[in-house]
C-alpha cells in the first residue's frame, strides 16, 4: 500500500472514532445450482416447468401444452429460465429474456472466488399422461350397481373388490387430458374376472406412452390405522392462481377445501377437495384493511376465520355454517393486548389458530402468540365464547422465542388435554396439565422449520399430519404419523419401530422463495369413513392431496 492511501485510511479511522480492524469480505466458494425452472411469456415468475438436476445435467420437464387442456403448444425456443444460485455467484450466459432450448444449452455457475461449474440444460418436452378417477362399475348378484374406485400405485391400478362379484363385463371410466387417449376408451367394457390383469395404455402428445396394468384384489381391512395410499391430485401455484407468498392456510368443510390468501383484502378460495376444481370465493365480512392468515374447521363442516392482530388492535373472529354461508356470525371483536410476559416483538396473534370440538357445541380455540412461547385459549360452550378473557398458557419447555409461527394442537376437548406443538426447533408432545414437553418427535436432518400440523381420528387410530420445510423454507415435505401409541413418539430414526410411528412421507416439493416460512396442512374423511384425505399447502407453490384407505395390500 502506498503512503498516500495509507494515511488516507488512517485519517478516516481517526475521524470515525478510533482504530478498527478492516472487515474483509470472504468470497463464496459454492458454485452449484440450487434451483432451476422455466416459465413462458406472460407468466412472470410462475414455476410452470420444473427440473431434475443430476450431477452436471439439468433435465427440464416441459409440458407439451400449457395449460394442459389448452391448444397452446409450448415453444421450446421461447422459454424463460430462472435459477437460484448461492450468494455471490453468477450464471453465464445471463438468463434474461428468451432462451432457445430446442437443443441442449451450456450454462456456467461461477462462485464468488472464481471457481466455475458447467451444466448442460436439456429440455424434455412431453405430453401429459396423468390419469385420475379410475373406476369400475358392475352389478352384484342382486343386480345392484357397484362402483369401485381404483388405487393407482406407480403404474398399477388396483381395484379392491369383495369375493363373489362378476367382473367379466365391468365398465371402466377414468379422466385424462384432451390431448391423450386410452387403449380402452373411458366408458368401455373390461373383463377383470378370474384374476385377469388387463393392460391400459395412455398415449399423450409427442408420442409418449404410459403402460398401466388393471388388477383386482380382495381387500384386507385393517382393524386400525392407515393402509394403501394414493396421490389424489397435485396442483401447482399457477394452476390455482396463487399470489406470491400470500396463501397461508387451508381447512376442510364438507366436500370442499378452503385456501386462505392474506392479500388485502383477504380472499378465501373454495375448491372441490376431491378434484381440486375451483368453486367460488367465500363472503368476507371483515373490516377493510384487516388481513386473515388462518381458518379452522370442525368435523361437521363449520369453520372460523380470525384476523391477524398486532398488539393494540382488535381480534375479530367470525363463524360460518358452511362454505355457502353469506351471513357468518361475529363471535369476537376484542381489543388485544399481548401478555405481559412477552417482552420482545409485538406478540401478534392470528397467524396460527387451532380448534378442537364442536363449533355449535363445546370446544376450544387456541391462538399462538408470536415471538414467544405463550398462547391464548378461548372456551366455547353451546356455540358461544364462554368469556372474552382468554386463558394465557405457556409452553414451559419451549424456547423464549419460537418465531412467528408456533402452533399448538389439542388432542382432545378437555381443558387438560394433551397437545402437539410445532415450532421452529421441534415437533413435540406436550402435557395439557403441566405444559411441559412429554416427548419430542425424531428430528429430521436438514429441517429448517416444522410447519403446519393437523390431527384426525381415523379407523380407530390417532393420525397426525405435518409439513416439514427444508433449505430456506422453499422445500416442503408431507409427514404422516400414527400417534395412537404415545410411547412411540420419543423413538429414534434408527429404531425398528420408527415406521410404526411415521407411516408416510412424501417426496420433496421444491418451490420458490418462501420468505414468510408459511405452510399448512389439513385433513378430511370420506362419508363412509374408509378414506382419509390429507392436504398440504406450501405457500411457495403447491397444493398436494394424498388419500389413505383402511385397506392393506392383500399381498
Amino acid at each position: 500500500m502506498d503512503k498516500i492511501k495509507f494515511y488516507s485510511l488512517w485519517a478516516c479511522a481517526i475521524l470515525l472514532g478510533g482504530c478498527q480492524k478492516p472487515n474483509y469480505l470472504e468470497r463464496n466458494v459454492k458454485n452449484q445450482l440450487m434451483d432451476f425452472y422455466a416459465t413462458i411469456d406472460g407468466k412472470g415468475q410462475d414455476r410452470l416447468f420444473l427440473s431434475t438436476i443430476s450431477n452436471d445435467t439439468v433435465y427440464l420437464h416441459v409440458d407439451y401444452y400449457y395449460p394442459i387442456d389448452s391448444d397452446n403448444e409450448v415453444d421450446l425456443s421461447r422459454l424463460m429460465l430462472r435459477a437460484s444460485v448461492p450468494a455471490d455467484a453468477q450464471v453465464t450466459p445471463g438468463l434474461n429474456g428468451f432462451t432457445d432450448l430446442t437443443a441442449p444449452k451450456k450454462i456456467t455457475v461461477t462462485a464468488g472466488n472464481g471457481d466455475a461449474k458447467d451444466y448442460v440444460v436439456i429440455a424434455e418436452k412431453k405430453g401429459n399422461t396423468d390419469i385420475s378417477g379410475v373406476k369400475i362399475t358392475f352389478k352384484d348378484s342382486e343386480q345392484k350397481v357397484n362402483e369401485v374406485e381404483g388405487i393407482l400405485n406407480g403404474n398399477t391400478v388396483t381395484f379392491y373388490v369383495v369375493p363373489g362379484m362378476d367382473l367379466s363385463q365391468a365398465s371402466l371410466s377414468y379422466v385424462i387430458n384432451k390431448h391423450s387417449s386410452g387403449s380402452i376408451a373411458s366408458g368401455g367394457q373390461v373383463n377383470l374376472a378370474n384374476g385377469a390383469e388387463v393392460p391400459l395404455t395412455i398415449s399423450g402428445a409427442g408420442n409418449i406412452k404410459r403402460q398401466l396394468k388393471l388388477v383386482v384384489k380382495e381387500p384386507v381391512k385393517l382393524e386400525k390405522g392407515v393402509g394403501i395410499s394414493r396421490r389424489l391430485f397435485l396442483k401447482k401455484a399457477a394452476d390455482l392462481g396463487f399470489t406470491a407468498n400470500s396463501e397461508t392456510s387451508c381447512f376442510v368443510s364438507g366436500d370442499y377445501l378452503v385456501i386462505v390468501s392474506r392479500t388485502s383484502p383477504s380472499v378465501f378460495k373454495v375448491y372441490n377437495r376431491f378434484t381440486g376444481a375451483y368453486s367460488h370465493n367465500l363472503t368476507n365480512p371483515f373490516p377493510a384493511g384487516r388481513l386473515i392468515f388462518q381458518g379452522v374447521s370442525d368435523e361437521k363442516g363449520r369453520f372460523m376465520l380470525g384476523t391477524y392482530t398486532p398488539n393494540g388492535q382488535s381480534f375479530v373472529l367470525y363463524k360460518y355454517k358452511d362454505v355457502f354461508d353469506t351471513s357468518p356470525v361475529k363471535l369476537l371483536d376484542l381489543p388485544y393486548s399481548k401478555p405481559t410476559a412477552v417482552a420482545a416483538g409485538d406478540g401478534n396473534i392470528g397467524r396460527k389458530l387451532n380448534w378442537v370440538g364442536d363449533m355449535d357445541g363445546n370446544g376450544q380455540l387456541l391462538a399462538s402468540v408470536a415471538t414467544s412461547r405463550y398462547l391464548l385459549r378461548w372456551t366455547v360452550e353451546n356455540g358461544q365464547i364462554k368469556s372474552t378473557a382468554a386463558d394465557v398458557l405457556e409452553y414451559k419447555d419451549g424456547a423464549a422465542s419460537l418465531g412467528f409461527l408456533p402452533e399448538y394442537l389439542p388432542l382432545g376437548v378437555g381443558a387438560n388435554a394433551e397437545l402437539i406443538a410445532s415450532t421452529n426447533a421441534e415437533l413435540a408432545y406436550v402435557s395439557g396439565s403441566t405444559w411441559g414437553r412429554l416427548a419430542a418427535f425424531p428430528a429430521i436432518t436438514g429441517t429448517a422449520m416444522n410447519g403446519g400440523i393437523a390431527f384426525q381420528r381415523f379407523n380407530n387410530a390417532d393420525i397426525l399430519a405435518q409439513v416439514k420445510l427444508f433449505g430456506s423454507n422453499e422445500i416442503g415435505q408431507m409427514y404422516v404419523y400414527d400417534i395412537s401409541d404415545r410411547a412411540r413418539i420419543g423413538t429414534t430414526l434408527s429404531s425398528p419401530t420408527y415406521n410404526q410411528l411415521r407411516v408416510y412421507e412424501s417426496e420433496l416439493f421444491t418451490g420458490g422463495i418462501n420468505g414468510n416460512a408459511t405452510s399448512d396442512i389439513c385433513m378430511g374423511t370420506s362419508e363412509n369413513g374408509q378414506r382419509l384425505q390429507v392436504y398440504m399447502l406450501t405457500t411457495f407453490g403447491y397444493l398436494v392431496a394424498q388419500e389413505f384407505t383402511i385397506y392393506a395390500d392383500s399381498n
